[in-house]
């Protein structure tokens, strides 16, 4: 089973980068959204993101040699002869499921349908089509075109050969994909991290340790690039107060409730990186000034 063609739907931050990592690596990729001012902003910053990696030699083709490779549609139908569909939608149980719905009935009967869903079960996804053999999770990192790690997650009736596609497609994008073997909400990487920055914002909450510290502590003791906080904040506070409501609703056993602070500081706006104030300052290029509060 061998991966030429992929079309992705959702052209916001994950979608675009997952576009890109396609194109740098030599598929041709469809970009799929509804919105043309997402297509404008994600072509800006694809073009962007490129030329950055090509002046630094990590990218070998030219800059228009690896845009040329991407198309756009405004149609779920131009999936319709990809090897591979990426859905990339907002995390919405039922959106995700509308796309599946969807997509089945578009799509060549070969074709793999894949999930960047970074908490829902692809279970769930797989039981919105009558293929549910053809359906898999590939959970990319963002940004994309930087982290190597992809977790790919079979559903119980995911056919071998699929996962085995798959794994092989991840190898050739140049990522470090890991197998996730049971299909639980979060997966393996988001439930670790989920608890960890949930119980850092509670620290936080209740004036046991300062941002920074708390921060500072998880990069020195557990040799951490940045810590919890400035993840969560790079990430967007409200998508990761989604991800932590979807796994505790899902799974409110084993996975934490968000934390009232969390909830807050969306709900005022506060956003992280991209508002710039979450838990620090952030400046419009990005860059990090010193806690909030």
């Amino acid at each position: 089973m061998s991966i030429q063609t992929v079309a992705v739907v959702g052209s916001g931050f994950m979608g675009s980068g997952i576009a890109q990592v396609c194109a740098q690596s030599g598929f041709h990729v469809c970009l799929i959204d509804i919105d043309e001012q997402r297509f404008a902003r994600a072509l800006k910053s694809i073009r962007w993101s490129v030329e950055k990696l090509v002046s630094k030699g990590v990218v070998a083709d030219a800059v228009d040699e690896v845009l040329n490779r991407i198309s756009t549609a405004r149609d779920l139908g131009a999936a319709a002869e990809a090897d591979l569909v990426i859905e990339a939608v907002f995390e919405q149980i039922a959106l995700k499921k509308e796309v599946f719905a969807q997509l089945q009935t578009l799509c060549k009967t070969e074709a793999i349908l894949a999930s960047n869903t970074s908490t829902i079960p692809i279970t769930q996804l797989a039981l919105a089509t009558k293929r549910p053999g053809r359906v898999i999770g590939i959970h990319f990192f963002g940004p994309v075109p930087l982290m190597k790690l992809v977790e790919i997650i079979p559903n119980p009736q995911t056919d071998e050969a699929v996962t085995h596609a798959v794994l092989d497609f991840a190898y050739a994008l140049g990522k470090n994909p890991i197998l996730v073997r049971q299909d639980i909400p979060g997966f393996l990487m988001n439930r670790i991290f989920g608890a960890m920055a949930c119980e850092a914002i509670r620290l936080v909450e209740c004036g046991a340790g300062s941002i920074e510290e708390i921060d500072q502590g998880m990069c020195d003791g557990f040799n951490m690039r940045v810590g919890p906080l400035c993840i969560a904040d790079l990430a967007g506070l409200d998508i990761s107060l989604n991800a932590v409501n979807v796994m505790h609703s899902l799974d409110p056993e084993y996975t934490p409730k968000a934390p009232a602070l969390l909830e807050r500081m969306v709900s005022e706006g506060h956003l992280g990186a991209k508002t710039g104030q979450g838990f620090y300052i952030w400046d419009e290029n990005g860059k990090r000034h010193g806690a909030a509060f």
